[in-house]
């Protein structure tokens, strides 16, 4: 069965290779957000599977968010997954590579890492 991830992120270039790149291993369906101030609305409707969520966005970052999805019925339970340009893996790698509660995947994102991210956080 295939995992269905949202993508929210406001650079559309990133989203749309990371999209593609998910998708063709045929584990998963993607949707993309990269409008933050629809997300929170737009998770609650879809219930993926986890959610891929940009730290860094214009209006309301990442952080805010996922305050904002823990405090919906709908999307608390939702892991949320940081892609982040801001701290790299080797930093915070005695911590689980870890931000506010939540695993991180350094940008540029390797595929395979975050999909092993993913199947770790959201199951097999």
């Amino acid at each position: 069965m295939k995992k269905y991830l949202f993508i929210i992120d406001d650079e559309k270039d990133f989203t749309f290779f990371i999209k593609k790149n998910l998708e063709a291993t045929g584990q998963f369906d993607v949707t993309i957000c990269n409008d933050a101030t629809i997300a929170v609305e737009r998770a609650r409707q879809l219930r993926p599977t986890a959610i891929l969520l940009d730290i860094m966005m214009p209006g309301i970052g990442g952080e805010d968010l996922a305050t904002q999805l823990a405090a919906h019925a709908e999307t608390k339970k939702i892991p949320v997954i940081f892609l982040t340009a801001l701290v790299k893996a080797e930093e915070t790698a005695g911590h689980g590579n870890v931000i506010g509660g939540h695993r991180f995947v350094a940008k540029p994102v390797k595929i395979q890492e975050l999909i092993g991210v993913i199947n770790q956080v959201a199951g097999p």
